[in-house]
């Protein structure tokens, strides 16, 4: 994503598919309706209207709409050097994508109320898109109060049991992407995979690809690129970010990481306008 924030209002009917994916910015997602589950790293949330999603920075995802169905939903993507200059330390508008709790959930369910006054934003964003004098102005102010709303948002939810996550998350696909996240760097083989959730190979490419909509060994490339990004990102050099995400080969590395990301590893900084944030606010960090 080249601009600052983007918007999107997307509506798709009945043929749907999205592979995993990790970006260099931060996307918000609103279920408006034919979602049927987000899959954000190693958990797996059913998804319904009015559910709200945030993917951070590198976090890999995809969503899963209900076949046959018109699937609707708005997606906010921004940088994190757009909002950061709107945040203070007694309204930290980006806690929930540098500070999140222990148990964090990426989804929040909203009230009846809280979904009218975030569509409301929604609705007034969409009425300013045409060329009026100041509108670019006007939807930027729009744009930044949706994301302060999303912050109110899941900082009221902190503290408060969410049953967010899919039973899923408790059949041996939800064991299989907690045991591939907390495994990422090591060796990750169908044997391995299939001893430690205790069924066939053969069964459980078949449940992962029924409930993913993909293959184990792209789920795992995905996270293992998204890993690479994140220690280029802290100034590791291309040969320790290919071994400390998890691949065993150079050679190979740089022609998967090309592939997947568009440019070599060792460009990747150049042509990335993502950083590490240098994230300050937070009354932990005020002196």
């Amino acid at each position: 994503m080249q601009e600052e924030f983007e918007f999107q209002h997307l509506i798709d009917d009945g043929n749907f598919s999205m592979e995993f994916h990790c970006h260099d910015h931060i996307e918000i997602f609103l279920s408006v309706n034919g979602g049927k589950s987000f899959i954000i790293d190693d958990k797996i949330y059913d998804m319904k209207p009015g559910d709200l999603f945030v993917n951070n920075q590198l976090e890999v995802h995809r969503t899963i709409a209900e076949p046959g169905k018109k699937y609707e939903r708005y997606v906010l993507s921004f940088h994190h050097e757009f909002l950061q200059p709107f945040c203070t330390p007694e309204s930290d508008l980006l806690h929930y994508v540098y500070r999140r709790p222990e148990g964090f959930s990426n989804k929040i369910s909203l009230s009846e109320t809280r979904l009218k006054e975030f569509m409301g934003l929604l609705c007034r964003y969409e009425g300013l898109c045409n060329d009026e004098f100041a509108n670019d102005v006007l939807r930027r102010m729009v744009f930044v109060e949706l994301l302060a709303l999303t912050a109110r948002f899941y900082q009221e939810s902190i503290g408060i049991p969410a049953a967010t996550l899919s039973p899923a998350t408790l059949d041996p696909i939800g064991r299989l992407l907690e045991y591939i996240s907390a495994n990422i760097t090591e060796e990750l083989n169908l044997d391995i995979l299939a001893d430690e959730i205790g069924m066939s190979k053969f069964h459980l490419c078949k449940i992962f690809k029924a409930k993913t909509g993909t293959t184990i060994n792209k789920y795992i490339v995905t996270r293992r690129i998204a890993e690479a990004k994140h220690l280029l990102m802290q100034g590791a050099p291309v040969t320790d970010a290919c071994y400390r995400s998890g691949f065993n080969d150079l050679s190979h590395f740089i022609r998967t990481f090309h592939n997947a990301v568009g440019v070599p590893p060792g460009k990747y900084l150049s042509v990335s306008s993502t950083r590490e944030a240098n994230y300050y606010f937070g009354p932990e960090r005020e002196k």
